[in-house]
């Protein structure tokens, strides 16, 4: 079963701030509201004044099924499309809060659908778009709100219309719903286009929920080191704007985050943070309040600190009267009521109030709570001495956790491998368009040379013109290699940083899954998971050469040169003098880069049969030579195929101060000279 682990979508306090608000039980008489229709000149009007009455719970559900939806199909046969269009959002936004129908809105809005390019109010037709979005969103259909999404995003990017809120508010949605389907990294994507589009609005307070989606997104794939830094982006500027809603939310997610770790310092600061920024006013105060309330009751319980549990629950019940009918809110304030009557003993009482909880959540996409109710059941029944029953929801706890964790192994090692895969693409491009510049800044220099060649017979300002432009493509070439550098440092912090998530997350989860499964007994899930482990490892050692730090730098290309030995039917021969000491850390790293590309190049291209390295230790200096019997290849062709490897080796020799020079031709084999010299010579 496909799962949604995040307990607090970012766009569901909207939701609740019409849904928990009540409903009226007068209901307006039939021929009352008929004649202030009659009354209304403008057809916007009257909308407004039904949507009016729709808000306020003042009308009977029969009279608007029957009533509105005929008068809106009777605009349809009209052609007043525009008039339509208005009645139609206005239906689909009552059936989505207000009568919490979501079929109904459903299928009303995709009715309309057929209907919606005859419309040219920009405005009506965006808000369409996402009004549909979100009822497809409330049936789980994720895939196809994606799709309808997208249709409204090519529709305000062609209308260029950065000002509408709906167009930034498309792309919100659209990264919450790629994250439902397992789409990481385009769920990134979106949230940081809503970022950039409520940025030029100058939306801060939408801006930091586009932020605090992505701190969520992160955190529920066990980034966290990602997420705790997004999150601080909304702490500070969430504060410093006096938007204290989005900060406390943000909070109440870092209090998961904190609880899937089982960090109990960490999850009680964010609560207490939480409660004391819950008192400032806000568009959704009431909701925060309970929100925020539930958590406290449940942590402070959960950690053992009765009395403060026991303050914070009479508060929260003073405050959930408007709320209590809410399935959402409802759900945290059953868990919290469950887990404060198991601290003070109420054994009956936890076990009606976490039932409760899970009747419902069970069938939906809320893993989380699901988790906490079955895991809180099974602490309960076994205070109860219930232990079948204990045993039970502890097993169906287990599993579903033991499901998640899988999942988000698998999706945070999918994403590092298509954020590598990028970054790759981004490498080469860039590289791509600074051998662009240096060509064009060669060619620049003949230019001058061709045009301005005659005046240098004629006086010295001629020569002094020459000087500077022969100058300014020099200079033009040294900030290319510091960029081209810079680039390289840049990939190899990205390769550690990905090396250790790898490592320290996907890896041990792996360990553990594959102690489970043996355990268990589950053939097939071991090995799947064993094999899964070692294409981990695999593809950790070639982000980040660990053997450097076990073996030092003479050791860690020893390996590397012996590893190409035994998996190519060339024979390497290596003579190598110990160079420990002679390099800081990252130039030992880019030497060993160097070796490694240079094998690589060697093996796929060379077609040799035989392979010569030396590396000999001087007094101040190394030289490195690798030489082979291969089919070498022409001028040209070294900046053609093998152009972008051979120009990195170069430059990593280069940020070492070195100088590299490469001799080769047709059929007669390659020779690699590098001389590099000693820091602490």
């Amino acid at each position: 079963m496909a799962v949604n682990k995040s307990p607090i979508p970012i766009l569901i306090l909207f939701f609740c701030l019409v849904v928990g608000t009540g409903r009226s039980q007068t209901f307006k008489d039939h021929g009352e509201i008929i004649g202030n229709l009659d009354s209304i000149p403008t057809f916007e009007e009257k909308v407004a004044y039904l949507n009016g009455l729709l808000k306020e719970g003042r009308l009977n559900n029969n009279w608007v099924d029957n009533d509105f939806l005929q008068y809106r199909d009777s605009l349809l046969v009209q052609e007043q499309w525009k008039k339509a269009l208005l009645f139609t959002n206005t239906l689909g936004m009552y059936y989505i809060y207000e009568s919490i129908n979501h079929k109904k809105a459903y299928g009303i809005l995709k009715e309309y659908q057929p209907y919606l390019h005859y419309n040219s109010d920009e405005k009506q037709i965006a808000f369409f778009y996402i009004t549909y979005a979100e009822a497809a969103t409330f049936m789980q259909f994720y895939k196809e709100s994606l799709e309808i999404l997208d249709k409204g995003i090519v529709f305000m990017e062609k209308h260029k219309d950065s000002s509408l809120y709906e167009f930034g508010y498309a792309y919100l949605k659209a990264g919450e719903n790629s994250d439902k389907v397992n789409e990481i990294s385009q769920s990134v994507g979106y949230f940081e286009k809503a970022k950039k589009i409520f940025s030029h609005q100058r939306d801060t307070l939408m801006y930091l929920w586009a932020q605090n989606g992505l701190a969520q997104l992160y955190g529920k794939n066990g980034l966290y080191d990602r997420a705790q830094e997004a999150r601080q982006e909304v702490f500070e500027k969430g504060i410093e704007i006096k938007e204290y809603q989005v900060v406390t939310m943000a909070r109440l997610a870092a209090c998961n985050e904190a609880d899937r770790q089982n960090n109990l310092a960490e999850e009680l600061h964010q609560i207490r943070m939480a409660l004391k920024e819950k008192g400032h006013e806000s568009d959704v105060q009431g909701i925060v309040d309970i929100l925020t309330l539930s958590y406290a009751v449940s942590i402070y319980a959960k950690n053992g600190i009765k009395d403060t549990s026991n303050l914070y629950k009479k508060e929260l019940m003073t405050k959930i009267g408007p709320h209590i009918n809410n399935p959402f809110l409802g759900t945290y304030y059953q868990l919290a009521l469950s887990q404060n009557a198991l601290v003070n003993n109420q054994l009956v009482q936890a076990e009606r109030y976490a039932q409760k909880a899970l009747d419902g959540v069970k069938g939906s996409f809320e893993a989380e709570n699901i988790m906490r109710s079955e895991f809180l059941l099974a602490n309960i029944y076994e205070r109860m001495n219930n232990l079948e029953e204990s045993i039970q929801h502890y097993k169906k706890y287990t599993q579903m956790k033991d499901s998640v964790n899988n999942v988000t192994s698998r999706r945070k090692f999918a994403f590092m491998q298509a954020e590598l895969e990028t970054e790759k693409k981004d490498m080469e491009i860039a590289k791509q368009r600074q051998d662009i510049k240096i060509l064009d800044a060669q060619n620049k220099e003949k230019t001058y040379w061709l045009v301005f060649g005659g005046i240098l017979l004629v006086g010295g300002s001629g020569f002094l013109w020459l000087y500077r432009n022969r100058r300014f493509a020099e200079k033009e070439q040294e900030l290319t290699e510091k960029y081209s550098q810079d680039l390289l440092r840049q990939q190899e912090r990205e390769r550690e940083y990905i090396a250790r998530e790898l490592h320290d997350g996907v890896g041990q989860q792996l360990t553990i899954l594959s102690k489970k499964a043996r355990d268990a007994n589950q053939t097939e899930l071991l090995q799947l998971s064993q094999d899964t482990l070692d294409e981990v490892r695999q593809v950790g050692k070639g982000l980040l050469p660990l053997a450097l730090v076990s073996l030092g730098i003479t050791g860690a290309i020893q390996q590397l040169i012996y590893t190409f030995d035994e998996k190519y039917d060339i024979i390497f021969t290596l003579e190598m003098d110990s160079i420990e000491g002679c390099f800081s850390k990252e130039q030992n790293v880019n030497l060993y880069r160097f070796v490694q590309e240079a094998m690589t190049n060697l093996v796929k291209h060379s077609q040799a049969t035989e392979v010569l390295i030396e590396i000999v230790r001087e007094s101040n200096s190394v030289k490195l030579l690798i030489e082979d019997n291969g089919i070498g290849f022409s001028h040209e062709e070294k900046y053609k195929g093998q152009g972008l490897g051979l120009k990195t080796m170069g430059q990593r020799i280069r940020m070492m101060g070195g100088r590299v020079q490469i001799r080769t031709a047709n059929n007669r084999g390659t020779s690699i000279n590098a001389n590099i010299p000693i820091i602490n010579a």
